[in-house]
Formats: C-alpha cells, structure tokens, sequence
C-alpha cells in the first residue's frame, strides 16, 4: 500500500513539475527573459504560489511530525497546483524558441538529478514532494544557471551585428526612441522614406538589443540607404547598448512620460535614458551619403525642451530641431502642424516649415496624437530630401499601426477600435478623445487600465477613467489587475449602473455588442499580456 501510494505521489509531483515548468518559461518569455521584470513578477504574483507553500508545509506536517490529517492537506495542495498550472488558452502562446528549449532542458536536467538523487537515496517519497513544491525557486534557479550562457550567446550575436553596421559606410541609421510613439513614427516615416530609398526597419514592436541584432542579421541588405531602428528600454543603459550595435546618425524622441515606471523608478532616469540616443547621434552624425543629420525632439513636451537646455551644450543644441502641435512660441518649432481638425473619416492638419514650406494634409489616422506621431515623420523625411508634395501623397494612404487607434470592424450598426497595445497615460485620454468624436454613436469603452507606472498605477488609472467616464456611456473594466482603481475613477462621473466589470476582453466585447442598445463604437483601450 505504501509503495503504491509513493508512486501516486511520484507520478503526481512529475506532472505538477512539468506544468509548472511550462508555465514559469512562458511568463519568462513574456517578461522578455529580464531578471528585474521577472523578480517584480514574483512579487506582484507571491499568492499565486500559496499552495506550494501549503504542499510544503502538510509535507513537513504528515512525513516529519506524523499528522495524519496532514496527508489529506497534501492532496489538496496538490489538486490546487494542478488547476493552478493546467495549460489555459493564452493570449501570447510560448514560443520554442532555441532559448525557451535550453532552459526547459536545464530545468528537467536540475529536477530529474533532485528526483532521482532523493529517491534513490532514502526511497522516501517526502523529498519528492519537497521538490514539488519548490518548483518555482528551482526554475528560477534554472533560469539563473542560463543566464551567463545567454548573455554569452548574445554578446555574439550582437558582435557580428555590429560589425555588419560598421562594414556599410553608406547607411543612414535613425534611432527613434520615446516612452510612447515611437512604432508609430517609425511605420509612418518608414511609408514615406520608400517613396524615394531603400530602407529597412525593425519590425513591428522589435525595440531591443537583440531585436535590432536579428534584423540587422536576417533583413539589413548592401543596398539599403536607410536603417530605422526602433530603441525601446525598461533601464538606465538600454539605449546605449542598442546605440553601441547601431552606431546612430540621426535621431528622434517622440515624447518623455510616466512609463516602465516599475523598472525605472523615476521619471529622470526614464529622460537619461532616452538621451542616451542623442549622445550617441551627436558623435556619429555624418554620413557619407546625407551629410550631417539633426536630431528631432518633441518640443512639446517640457521635460525634453528642458533636457535639452540644461544638459546639452550650446555646440550641441545646433544638431537639435523641433517639433510639435499648435506651438505657443511658433518661432522656436522648426516643424509643426496646425488647424488639426479630427472626424471618424479621419483627420486634416495644416503643416508648417519655414525651411520647407507650408501645405495641407489629409489623412486616415485618428486622433491628434497620431497626428503628432505624423509631423515627426514628415519632418525627419524632409530633412532627409523627400519633397512636400511626395509626401503629402503618401501620408493620404497611410494606415493606422495595428493596434494604435485601428478601425478594426464596421459591422451592421458598430464600429471597434483597436487601441489595445501598451496603453500609457497620454494615449489613453487621446484615444477617449478619438471615441468621442463619433456623434450619433453609443460610446463604449473596454478597458483593464494601464500598467509598470509603480506606485503612481492607482493613481493614474483612477484619474484616467474619472477623464474617460466624461465622454463616455458605458465602461466596461476588464480582468482584476486595477480594477479598483479604475472602479473608483469611472463612479465619479458615468452615470449609475453603466460602470460593468467582466474578466476577459473576449466576453466585454461580446456583451457591449448584445446587451447595450444602439448603435455603438466600441473602444479597446489597452489589453494586458498574460505575464499580468
């Protein structure tokens, strides 16, 4: 009976080991394989694992101090690890990639010497169970052994990338980095460049060393006149390493503000690293085909025109244009865009150069922060010899970023839009403004907030929806990550009983569209990945 219960708990612990094994590599995937997003997950996540610790605790219980009741603790511990780690449906599903496959194999290889070693050693099921039930700091063992090999690998990678950069003289590189803004301005100046060179991008969200590093391998060719690298960062010195592989000529910042908070802390380290872009533009701006290149700031926002003054030499400043919307002090704009006037068709803006001229454009994009997105475009490919008018063409027939304020369906009586990646505090509202643009509408918005804003999340995400429940009919808060917070915002400005909290975007949406009258437009704004 005791040997045929120890292989019931041995079979069990395999099974529950394997499951978590599965799970802790996806949300490391998810987490991008980065140690202080992964820690801060375990912390966010410490109650997720209450049943390991109550496996470890009825273990202690029943083996070391003979409680028998003890033993009925463990298989329900056990039960609960099983629903807790069974495979569900994922929005992002994992990925085998080559990385994924060597940690898995270190984790097996860690827990089949523990299994194996205990087992044959005492024959006591216990140690079995205690390994069970550490599962998760095994696995982040695990992924502790993999990182020297990984950055190993990638110290490689990164080498060869370089080299093939520093190999084409005549390659224009353009770092775009920004809190926000920046897959749009890089799809919009990547549209309009086409119009007269070659040019390569990362694709779409790729903003990191290795994204950079694997287009720079598979897609940069001899031919291409342009590399638009997309410059993404969750700490201080991830600009630099991405500028030390790209060796940037040219650069722009999009916008500075209260994002990755939860890694950078402060908001100065947020701006630091974002100039990290411009030290490395100002050393490598010639080039042999374009000459000099300026870098393109947002001047509308204060932090960057304050940067700029404070930490930039007067030698430097020259390299420095600017631009934005509706500017107070025009003479101080190198580029900016006037009279925006937005519709659910669209939007039309004049635009503004002394250099360059002035003309006015048509566009699909809604909303005026796609609009500013839209002026850096323009004004980078300006300075890079596109002419007004081919530009002017081509921003007729730009399409908006998938996921950035995308008309995602007209049905017979709604219309959805696709706001849902990575929501931030600015967006957010401009995308509440979009939606409110839509007369004759019901005005819905499905939302579960935005998220790695550290101790200001609460905060923002009750100011945001006590913004959005002014524009609004109905809010719909998805899933329970701020849920409270959100709760508290919307209840003090929509009216009663149109406040609706459901678990997934799947079912918001279906109930938005069957059980709220009128013809609607539905806005999706944010949807967080599984890791949340």
């Amino acid at each position: 009976m005791i040997v045929v219960e120890s292989i019931r708990f041995l079979i069990a612990s395999i099974i529950l080991i394997v499951l978590a094994i599965l799970k802790q590599v996806h949300i490391m995937q998810l987490n991008s394989y980065n140690l202080d997003q992964q820690i801060i997950w375990y912390k966010k996540n410490f109650v997720s694992f209450a049943l390991n610790i109550g496996l470890l605790i009825s273990t202690i219980l029943f083996y070391e101090l003979r409680f028998i009741l003890a033993y009925y603790l463990i298989i329900i511990s056990m039960i609960g690890m099983l629903i807790e780690n069974i495979p569900r449906k994922y929005k992002r599903k994992l990925v085998f990639t080559a990385r994924i496959k060597r940690l898995i194999f270190v984790c097996v290889l860690i827990f089949a010497a523990l299994i194996t070693g205990f087992w044959f050693k005492t024959k006591n099921i216990k140690y079995i169970l205690y390994v069970a039930s550490l599962s998760p700091v095994i696995i982040f063992i695990a992924y502790l052994i993999c990182l020297p090999i990984e950055n190993s690998l990638r110290k490689k990678f990164m080498n060869e990338a370089k080299n093939i950069i520093d190999a084409n003289n005549n390659l224009c590189v353009i770092g775009i980095t920004g809190s926000f803004g920046k897959t749009s301005v890089k799809f919009y100046l990547d549209r309009i460049l086409k119009s007269k060179y070659s040019v390569c991008k990362t694709p779409e969200s790729f903003n990191t060393a290795m994204g950079a590093t694997l287009t720079i391998k598979n897609d940069l060719r001899n031919i291409d006149d342009i590399f638009i690298c997309e410059m993404g960062a969750r700490r201080v010195g991830d600009i630099k390493e991405i500028c030390d592989i790209v060796s940037p000529n040219g650069a722009i910042i999009t916008d500075v503000g209260n994002m990755h908070l939860d890694t950078f802390k402060t908001i100065d380290n947020v701006l630091n690293t974002k100039f990290e872009l411009v030290e490395s533009a100002i050393k490598n701006n010639h080039t042999d085909k374009f000459g000099s290149l300026p870098l393109l700031v947002n001047g509308d926002n204060e932090l960057i025109r304050k940067k700029v003054i404070d930490c930039l030499r007067i030698t430097e400043q020259r390299f420095i244009k600017y631009y934005g919307l509706n500017p107070s002090e025009k003479s101080h704009y190198d580029f900016y865009a006037d009279n925006v006037v937005s519709s659910a068709g669209g939007t039309k803006f004049r635009f503004n150069s002394e250099a360059f001229g002035s003309d006015e454009f048509e566009t699909k994009l809604l909303g005026k922060y796609n609009i500013m997105n839209l002026v850096a475009a323009i004004s980078y490919s300006l300075l890079l010899g596109v002419d007004l008018p081919t530009i002017k063409n081509v921003v007729k027939s730009i399409e908006p970023v998938s996921h950035r304020l995308q008309i995602l369906s007209y049905g017979t009586n709604d219309i959805i839009i696709d706001d849902a990646y990575n929501s931030n505090p600015l967006g957010a509202r401009n995308a509440v403004d979009v939606l409110s643009s839509f007369d004759g509408y019901v005005k819905v918005i499905i939302t579960p907030g935005m998220v790695e804003l550290n101790d200001k999340q609460d905060e923002e995400n009750e100011s945001f929806a006590e913004y959005a429940g002014n524009k609004v009919d109905y809010a719909i808060v998805v899933g329970h990550t701020n849920k409270l917070a959100l709760d508290r915002g919307f209840e003090k400005t929509l009216q009663k009983g149109r406040l609706i909290d459901i678990e997934k975007v799947e079912d918001a949406i279906n109930y938005a569209r069957l059980n709220i009258d009128g013809k609607k437009v539905i806005l999706l704004e944010n949807d967080l990945s599984d890791n949340y």
